[in-house]
């Protein structure tokens, strides 16, 4: 047998030995995927916020408002139960990714290998807000965003945007917006 063959399965053969050795292992893995974040409740404080005055109408009026001022299209909203989700795509070309990845594929080509560049070319941006209300005359708003990025191979992946600055951004707009109209 040629050994370019064996070793692959010697390696597929001890992997699936140590998958026997945990009868439970394909539950436990379930686990662990479908788990929550350790920081989901961080990341959803960050995401929310309470505004005092504002009625749940109103809100949403303004949250889809500053939605489309940033150039997001509004593709399902609703409004019954304070649901928006939006969306709009970006060129993802960093000039940098790509010169990495022709100066890679250049020095491999000197030694003999070939490699076929891989980089970010289109994005697209997804936010999706809820509103809830909060008393008589307050309401609470949460806002979501993450990007789908596909590469000039066709294969995309998806990232989430949980850092502050996307949600305080928004949450400034929106609050600008509220003021200017009370």
């Amino acid at each position: 047998m040629n050994k370019t063959l064996i070793r692959p399965l010697i390696l597929t053969a001890f992997i699936l030995s140590g998958c026997a050795q945990d009868p439970d292992w394909a539950n436990t893995a379930a686990l662990e995927i479908g788990a929550p974040r350790i920081d989901a409740a961080q990341i959803r404080d960050r995401q929310t916020i309470m505004l005092s005055g504002v009625s749940e109408r109103d809100l949403l009026i303004e949250a889809t408002q500053v939605l489309q001022d940033l150039g997001f299209t509004i593709e399902e909203s609703a409004a019954r139960f304070g649901v928006l989700a939006g969306s709009k795509d970006r060129d993802a070309t960093e000039a940098g990714q790509v010169a990495g990845q022709i100066a890679l594929m250049i020095g491999l080509a000197l030694l003999g290998a070939q490699y076929n560049p891989v980089y970010d070319t289109d994005q697209v941006i997804r936010a999706t807000l809820t509103t809830n209300p909060v008393g008589a005359s307050d309401a609470s708003l949460r806002v979501s965003f993450e990007r789908i990025v596909t590469n000039n191979q066709g294969i995309s992946r998806a990232e989430e945007l949980s850092a502050a600055e996307f949600s305080s951004g928004f949450f400034d707009q929106v609050r600008a917006g509220l003021a200017g109209k009370g």
